[in-house]
Parts: structure tokens; sequence; C-alpha cells
């Protein structure tokens, strides 16, 4: 399906069928903000902009904790070096708590390990969510920040971590495909009654010019169709040292502080930081709302942009 497919409003009846409530009872780490960090397709870099964004919103005395909700799938921890020895299949199964799973890395990021190849990690119970969202709670060290790097997609366990965060960070790539699918994804959380607020990260751009076109794409039909205010977070263009800092595990605005792709995340973290002053302590899975949920929007998504309230 096209674009214009989409700014026709001709996207398939099957999202009507996820409409419904969700459980209120589960709740993230409490007085943390939350950024929910997601794509609508896999490639679109969004765990190499969650794993810098996390070095970059850390402090010298402040520490960003990152969930790898990619459950199953999980590599959050190879971008930092980490070699983890266990993965939340272990807490699960009770045979560890997520403080002993916490994977500790010298760029001011931890990782909670998603495990890569263990298939039951992709369908949780219920009561196995409730477990970790408490846990997250009341296990996990003091941290700054909790990045929650989700799965590409729309499965019901992606949307479920996606709506407990303060913020949803969308990474897409100016392809049509990508934007396709990021307006699907908005419009899947917006039916499950979502009320935390979007922005838009837009990743490997040729230039400005294509970056906010594809920022201004996804703005458009989100407000045409479900008069949804999606933020910009920003841009970062392709650059070939990306390919360099992945194969030494080493983050890119460390290794390459002064590259393209790292000028771009940096412009991203301040905006990010712009965007988490205020945001609530509560962290839940809230009931369906009437109504349309309350959000900013910025038109640039540049990293001066005051945002305004408009409910």
């Amino acid at each position: 399906m096209s674009l214009q497919d989409l700014l026709q409003g001709r996207m398939p009846r099957i999202f009507d069928r996820l409409r419904g409530g969700r459980d209120p009872s589960l709740r993230l780490g409490k007085g943390i903000p939350t950024i929910g960090v997601a794509s609508g397709k896999g490639g679109t870099g969004k765990t190499f902009c969650t794993v810098n964004l996390g070095v970059l919103l850390a402090g010298e005395r402040e520490r960003v904790t990152v969930l790898d909700a990619d459950l199953g799938l999980g590599n959050a921890h190879l971008l930092l070096g980490l070699r983890p020895t266990k993965n939340l299949q272990d807490f699960l199964e009770e045979r560890s708590g997520l403080r002993e799973l916490l994977q500790v890395s010298k760029y001011g990021v931890d990782v909670l390990p998603g495990g890569s190849g263990i298939s039951r990690l992709c369908q949780l119970e219920d009561v196995e969510m409730r477990r970790l969202a408490r846990s997250l709670s009341g296990e996990l060290p003091r941290a700054r920040t909790l990045l929650v790097d989700s799965a590409a997609g729309i499965s019901p366990q992606t949307l479920k971590f996606l709506i407990a965060a303060d913020l949803v960070l969308l990474v897409v790539t100016p392809e049509v495909t990508s934007l396709t699918d990021a307006y699907a994804m908005i419009k899947c959380l917006h039916l499950r009654g979502m009320e935390s607020r979007i922005a838009v990260l837009v990743n490997r751009a040729d230039d400005e010019g294509q970056a906010l076109e594809a920022m201004h794409r996804v703005q458009e039909v989100a407000k045409r169709f479900l008069d949804l205010h999606v933020e910009g977070c920003g841009w970062v263009p392709e650059d070939p040292a990306v390919r360099g800092a992945l194969a030494s595990r080493i983050p890119i605005v460390v290794r390459a502080p002064h590259a393209p792709a790292s000028r771009g995340l940096r412009l991203c973290a301040q905006r990010l930081e712009e965007m988490l002053i205020g945001l609530p302590a509560r962290r839940t899975f809230p009931s369906r709302v009437p109504g349309r949920s309350a959000s900013a929007f910025s038109e640039t998504g540049g990293r001066g942009g005051r945002r305004r309230r408009t409910r």
C-alpha cells in the first residue's frame, strides 16, 4: 500500500479489530521518564538510535537503562560491547531477578538483555507481563531514564510496551514502505487508546530536505485521519561511519563524535531532553478512553522548537 493510499484513507480494516481496552494494572518504572522506541518495520536503525541516544542522555552521575523489549531477538547489548550470560528468560523462569540481569556498560547505559533465539519470549502471558512491570518499578537501581527498545511491527506485545511509555519515539527512514508502516503503528496505538505523546525521528536521510519531507508526511496523515499531532525529534543522516561503529561495538557518538550521524543524534537528544521536561511520573497501560489523546507538535523537529499544547 502506497503513502497515497494512506492519504486517501484506504487503510485495511484489520486495524479496526485492534480496538479495545488495556489492563490499567500494568505499570513500568515508577518515577523514571520512560521512552518507548519503535518502528513500523525492521531495518530503520531503531536499536542503533536507542543505544546512542541513551549514551547522550546519560550524565556523569546518572545512568540510563535500556530494556531490550525485542524479546527473543534482542541485540541492544551488542552495540555496547556487552556479553550477557543471562537474559529475561532467566527472570521469567524465576532463576534470576532483574537486578542480577542488568548489564553495566562504561558509557552510562545499562541494558536488560531480551535474549536471542528464544521463541517463547515473543508471546508473554499477561501474568508474565505484570510481573515484569512490577519488577521494573521495584528492582532496578535509580536511573535517569528508561528506554524501551521495542520489537519492530505491531504485535500486541509490542503495543503494550509502547502504550506504557510516557513518550513513543518512532524511528523511520525516508522510504515509502517505512512511512506507510509508521502510520500503521500510529493508528494501532491510537485505536488502543494511547495517551502517550508521539515523536518521529527520521534516520538515514540523504539531506535535511528529504528528512523533513518524510517527517511532514507522517505528521500530515496522522493529523488528517486521526487528528493526532506528532512531534518532530530531528533527523540523522546516512553516514558511512555508522558501519565502523557497529563493527567495533562502540556507540558512534563515542567512537566518532564529530561524524554527521553523531551530530544529528546530539540534536535529537537535545530535543528529547526538552520533551522529557514535565512528563508524568506514572507508567501505565491505560484503559480505552473516549476522544483524542493529548500531545505536542513541532513543525520541523528542530532543537529549539517550543512545544504547544493542543488539548
